[in-house]
């Protein structure tokens, strides 16, 4: 039968209809259908879809079809499906392509060499392997699940995106794409890699376009200059925003640097990170500090900046600061670390402790030399208390002061104005003769081993005398607001495990003596307070 046209046919809804063919021959109780000079390619239609061919063989019961030679199915939602091969069952309406199989829809291009398709639901799948391009973004996998209902493509097994266009290589098991959207979502183990550094996470959610990504379950950001870990990673480059929780570790290459919290906001492009603690924990910075030593510092917030366009580089602690060095422990309640002038600033109560010394003023500056301190600078309402080996409290006042240091030792101190002194004098480290008391406006003091006193000068109008042992009463031991705060002093295994602790009352703590709370260091933080805070701080009981 040649030159047929079977346009006029009808046949019940749902059911294939042959429209087009030049030739049809019946063998064997099949269909040999063929396209030929006149009409050049076999058409069948079913509901909306159209199926073309060169050569096709039907079940005249059944009504399947396989069709051969450039084969092409085209739906009304737009999808179009070519292969080599076809084998369509009419009962189900599921197609199976085979060899050369490229599935086009909207944006995206499917290819693989078998895809299995549901016509009902306009919905395939392939099990041996696929690629997916969709507006410069190339997905492959072993397996593949194409939903065209919600325009989404689920990956399986060595799933890789290459998103070229903004240079990013995903890789993962699990993985399903929205075409419309751009989003990717990750199910299982997933690595980014770009030019900015390498993303490990155990799922999350990337957008090819906007290039925002969230991580979750043990999230990783390894780059060149730091090493950033956490429970839940959310970045958007376009608008610096990034922000992690939960178990946060924060590792700085260059400075060997590691931070510790509940919570970090970080702002890559200006160059400044705030990491937070949570309600019972305080936020926790180390770093190598001198030859063998480190430096442990502990706070509410924790904020670094490394401002590369004005030469800022600078960490902020604010909120019950804690900083504690095998030479010297010290609190405050906010400190700034400037890295280029090698100082420590702590402000609104700060006290420092080296040794057997409690050293105590409105405002303390730590110059730094190779890392260590070298001296200290006292403002306004100077005191230092030393314990001696019997325990007695010698006891220095004035209005500033410069401690020098050897090591934890105190080599010497520089005093000026309304200087005040009580010195106990020892016999043979055993027995307490008696102490010496001085007033004067300016005192120089020298120190030895284990900061034992060598030598102290006076100006012209000191006044002072010496009080034996048996002429010494108790109050003339203590001078004002002498407070002994040495039960202060932050231990390690308090500070690294970051709990906070009960602040125990001084031995002598006056009433009505509780410092105010410094208000956070001015600067583009876009957050004032700790996000987990909406009260003030109380301490808590470690656990």
């Amino acid at each position: 039968m040649a030159n047929l046209s079977f346009s006029q046919q009808k046949v019940g809804e749902g059911q294939i209809e042959l429209i087009k063919a030049e030739n049809l021959e019946v063998k064997n109780g099949l269909r040999y259908i063929k396209s030929g000079k006149n009409t050049p390619r076999v058409v069948f239609k079913r509901d909306s879809s159209y199926l073309y061919c060169d050569v096709a063989i039907q079940n005249p019961e059944t009504k399947s079809v396989n069709a051969y030679g450039k084969v092409v199915i085209e739906e009304a939602s737009g999808a179009v499906i070519s292969a080599d091969t076809l084998l369509y069952n009419n009962t189900t309406n599921v197609a199976e392509f085979r060899s050369n199989v490229v599935l086009v829809d909207s944006t995206t291009t499917l290819t693989t060499s078998q895809l299995f398709y549901d016509l009902n639901v306009s919905s395939g799948y392939y099990l041996v392997g696929g690629k997916v391009q969709d507006n410069g973004n190339v997905l492959t996998s072993k397996k593949g699940y194409y939903r065209s209902a919600n325009q989404s493509i689920a990956f399986k097994g060595d799933v890789v995106l290459d998103d070229t266009q903004n240079a990013r290589t995903l890789e993962t098991d699990t993985l399903t794409y929205y075409t419309e959207t751009k989003d990717a979502f990750f199910h299982a183990a997933t690595k980014i890699t770009s030019k900015e550094g390498v993303l490990n996470a155990g799922k999350g959610k990337y957008n090819t376009e906007t290039t925002v990504t969230t991580f979750e379950e043990n999230a990783t950001a390894d780059s060149e200059d730091y090493i950033l870990k956490g429970q839940h990673m959310f970045s958007d480059r376009d608008s610096d925003q990034n922000i992690v929780k939960g178990d946060v570790e924060l590792y700085s290459k260059k400075e060997f640097a590691t931070a510790y919290g509940d919570q970090l906001i970080y702002k890559e492009q200006s160059g400044w990170s705030k990491i937070f603690g949570g309600d019972e924990k305080y936020a926790l910075m180390k770093r190598p500090f001198g030859e063998e030593d480190t430096l442990f510092l502990a706070a509410d917030t924790i904020l670094t900046i490394n401002d590369t366009i004005n030469n800022i580089r600078q960490l902020h602690a604010y909120y019950g600061v804690k900083l504690l060095t095998g030479q010297m422990q010290g609190t405050c309640d906010s400190l700034v670390y400037d890295y280029n002038d090698s100082t420590i600033t702590l402000f609104q109560d700060p006290i420092m402790w080296s040794a057997q010394n409690q050293i105590k003023a409105e405002n303390i500056k730590a110059f730094l030399s190779n890392n260590n301190i070298d001296s200290l600078h006292l403002t306004s309402q100077s005191f230092i208390i030393q314990k001696d080996t019997l325990e007695n409290y010698n006891q220095i006042k004035g209005r500033n002061m410069i401690a020098y240091f050897n090591k934890s030792d105190l080599s010497m101190l520089d005093v000026n104005g309304n200087c005040q002194t009580l010195y106990f004098m020892l016999e043979a480290d055993t027995i307490t003769v008696g102490m010496n008391k001085v007033d004067c406006g300016k005192m120089l003091m020298t120190f030895g081993d284990s900061s034992r006193l060598e030598n102290i000068s006076f100006n012209k109008s000191a006044e002072g005398k010496f009080i034996p042992m048996h002429e010494l009463l108790e109050p003339d031991t203590r001078l004002k607001d002498f407070r002994l705060r040495f039960n202060e002093r932050p231990e390690k295994a308090i500070i690294v495990s970051r709990k906070r602790e009960v602040e125990v009352p001084g031995e002598e703590e006056e009433k009505n003596n509780e410092p105010q709370k410094a208000k956070p260091l001015k600067g583009d933080l876009n957050q004032e307070k700790n996000p987990n805070q909406n009260r003030v701080l109380k301490a808590v009981k470690p656990k």
